[in-house]
C-alpha cells in the first residue's frame, strides 16, 4: 500500500515538473521584465525651491499655528460683538435709524415774483378773486412739480394744506388762500381788495420773510 501511494506521489511530481517546463516555453507568456528606467532627475530651480523651502521648514509649523489662533480670534471678536450688541440699551447695525425729515416745499423766489405778478396785474383790473385763484392754482403746480407723486387728482385744496411737505407757515398760507378763494366761488361773496391783499401779503412773506416784496 505504501508502495503504491510513493509510486503515485512520483508521477504527480513528474507531470508538475513537465507543466512547469511547458509553461515557461511557451513564448506567449512573459515571467522576466526589464527594471524600471530611472526618473531623471529635477530641474535646476526646483531643486533649489526645495532647499529654500527646507531652511523655513521649522518656521512653516508657527507660521501655521498662528493663522489658526487669529482665525480663532476673528471668530470670538463677532461672536463678542454680536452679544454687546443684543445687550439692551445698545445700537446695533440692524437698529431701524430714524427716518429723516421729509422735505418741505417752498417755492422758488424767481416763480414767487412771477406769480405775484400775474395775480398784482389781475387785481389792477379789479379781478381780485381769479387773482387769488392764480396764488392758490400756481401754487398747487408747484408742489405738484417739487412732489410728482404726492398729489392726488382727488385731493381737495384744504387737504392739499394739510401736506407734510408744508411748513406750518406754508400750511397756514395755503389754507388762508383756499378759504378766500372758496368764500368768492361758493359763498356768493366776491373777493374784495383788501382779501385779496391780506392773502398775498401771506404768500409773499412765506416766500421772502416777514418783509415781504
Amino acid at each position: 500500500m505504501a508502495s503504491a501511494i510513493s509510486a503515485e506521489a512520483a508521477t504527480t511530481g513528474q507531470s508538475l515538473d513537465a507543466a512547469h517546463r511547458g509553461l515557461l516555453a511557451d513564448p506567449s507568456l512573459q515571467f522576466h521584465f526589464a527594471p524600471p528606467e530611472a526618473l531623471p532627475p529635477p530641474p535646476e530651480w526646483l531643486q533649489a525651491l526645495g532647499k529654500f523651502l527646507s531652511l523655513f521648514g521649522p518656521a512653516l509649523n508657527y507660521i501655521f499655528w498662528a493663522g489658526v489662533a487669529i482665525i480663532a480670534a476673528l471668530i470670538l471678536y463677532a461672536i463678542a460683538r454680536e452679544i454687546i450688541r443684543r445687550l439692551p440699551g445698545t445700537m446695533g447695525p440692524t437698529a431701524t435709524p430714524e427716518a429723516p425729515a421729509a422735505a418741505e416745499f417752498r417755492p422758488t423766489q424767481a416763480r414767487a415774483r412771477a406769480l405775484l405778478e400775474e395775480a398784482d396785474r389781475l387785481a389792477r383790473e379789479g379781478r381780485y378773486g381769479e387773482a387769488a385763484r392764480v396764488l392758490l392754482h400756481r401754487s398747487i403746480d408747484d408742489i405738484e412739480e417739487t412732489f410728482p407723486t404726492l398729489i392726488a387728482p382727488s385731493l381737495t385744496a384744504r387737504e392739499i394744506g394739510r401736506l407734510e411737505q408744508l411748513s406750518a407757515s406754508g400750511r397756514a398760507v395755503f389754507v388762508k388762500i383756499a378759504r378766500a378763494v372758496e368764500t368768492s366761488l361758493f359763498g356768493g361773496r366776491p373777493l374784495d381788495a383788501p382779501q385779496f391783499a391780506e392773502c398775498r401779503r401771506a404768500y409773499a412773506d412765506f416766500v421772502f420773510g416777514a418783509a415781504g416784496q
